[in-house]
């Protein structure tokens, strides 16, 4: 299915988006959702209840490297007039770091040729996830750490690395997702995979999808990508937008995204990166006119802004994020100085322990030793 396609579906329907039913400016969005299929915990009733009930127009599912929740998603949200894009997050490698790209508008059931070396991506990075969840499940067994709720996790759905994370949580073996895979490093396994992003980007397009590179700002996860950084990639990959408006960006954020994007004739997403109710946070209604050209380009109809008016300025989003002060700064310092203060206390209490049992252990040798009739001086 193309962007042509696209349209004319959207044409040939009464929600939100079609001629019929056009999206005001102010209508919420969001796109940038995921579900239980990856890593997330919304169940696809549970999510399309909470949308329903907070008046949301139009969302995109995008899971990390699947689309399974998709089809579900959109089946009961058109039941309640929302409309779902379909949409995937994908991890994918360039120059030597990873990123995550959004990419749009690929119905996970299309049969086309058009749609399959996109789908073959999909297909691809989850037969490597799930051979590294089966790794990593016999890696953590084998160091004496059973995680035998692991496929209560994973229910009917495929087994990936998260999920074996996870489980070794739930057994008492480690404390977070962060120990839990800096563990399993050191065991040799692998929790993450990607594909290149050339072939990502090139198949998406095929598909006549759209590509965005999802929280260009955020420092964790993947790393800030730099505005150099984006211009090295635009000059051989071409990805169609950034995602401009994030739930961890400040005003100022959001209006150097925009920028950036403007200059570059880039198109702009809005995503909460929703995973769970308020983990980190529910999803954000961010207006329709804050991303009205990609909303277009995959096949809405999106009504004018007023004569004049902005399609965004600051103050326009209350739940924007505060700039950091230096206060936060120096607070954030003084954590990271105590969990580092906590974290060497906790490894002299492991090391004395581990120099006790030595010493005891050589005692009680001595001891029998001398039981065996040997003097300790010959």
């Amino acid at each position: 299915m193309t962007v042509l396609d696209i349209t004319a579906t959207a044409l040939a329907t009464d929600l939100p988006g079609s001629v019929t039913n056009p999206l005001f400016p102010a209508d919420p969005v969001d796109l940038h959702l995921h579900t239980w299929a990856s890593d997330g915990a919304w169940e696809p009733k549970q999510l399309v209840d909470h949308l329903d009930r907070e008046g949301f127009k139009v969302v995109a599912i995008c899971d990390h490297d699947t689309q399974r929740s998709v089809p579900e998603v959109t089946r009961l949200a058109a039941e309640r007039g929302i409309r779902v894009i379909p949409g995937v997050e994908m991890t994918v490698g360039w120059n030597r770091r990873q990123l995550h790209l959004l990419v749009y508008g690929i119905d996970p059931e299309r049969t086309d040729l058009a749609a399959q070396p996109f789908l073959e991506c999909t297909r691809d990075i989850d037969r490597m996830l799930q051979d590294m969840a089966e790794d990593a499940r016999q890696r953590f067994e084998a160091d004496g750490m059973p995680i035998p709720l692991v496929h209560e996790l994973h229910g009917d759905r495929p087994m990936w690395p998260f999920h074996v994370l996870t489980a070794a949580i739930k057994a008492g073996h480690v404390k977070s997702l962060y120990h839990s895979a800096r563990h399993l490093e050191k065991l040799g396994g692998q929790f993450s995979a990607e594909l290149p992003i050339e072939r990502v980007v090139d198949a998406a397009h095929q598909a006549g999808g759209l590509c965005v590179i999802a929280h260009p700002g955020r420092p964790d996860a993947v790393g800030i990508l730099t505005e150099p950084d984006l211009d090295r990639l635009l000059r051989t990959v071409p990805v169609d937008g950034i995602e401009a408006h994030y739930r961890s960006y400040s005003d100022q954020q959001t209006a150097f995204y925009r920028r950036v994007a403007r200059n570059r004739s880039l198109l702009i997403s809005c995503g909460s990166d929703s995973h769970a109710p308020r983990q980190p946070v529910d999803p954000r209604p961010w207006q329709a006119a804050w991303c009205v050209d990609l909303l277009r380009r995959s096949g809405l109809t999106v009504l004018p802004a007023g004569s004049g008016a902005p399609a965004w300025a600051e103050g326009q989003d209350p739940m924007a994020a505060q700039p950091r002060t230096a206060t936060d700064a120096a607070a954030d310092a003084a954590r990271a100085a105590s969990d580092a203060a906590r974290a060497a206390a906790e490894a002299a209490q492991k090391a004395a322990e581990v120099a006790t049992t030595a010493a005891s252990a050589v005692v009680d040798a001595l001891k029998r030793f001398e039981e065996s009739g040997f003097r300790r001086d010959r």
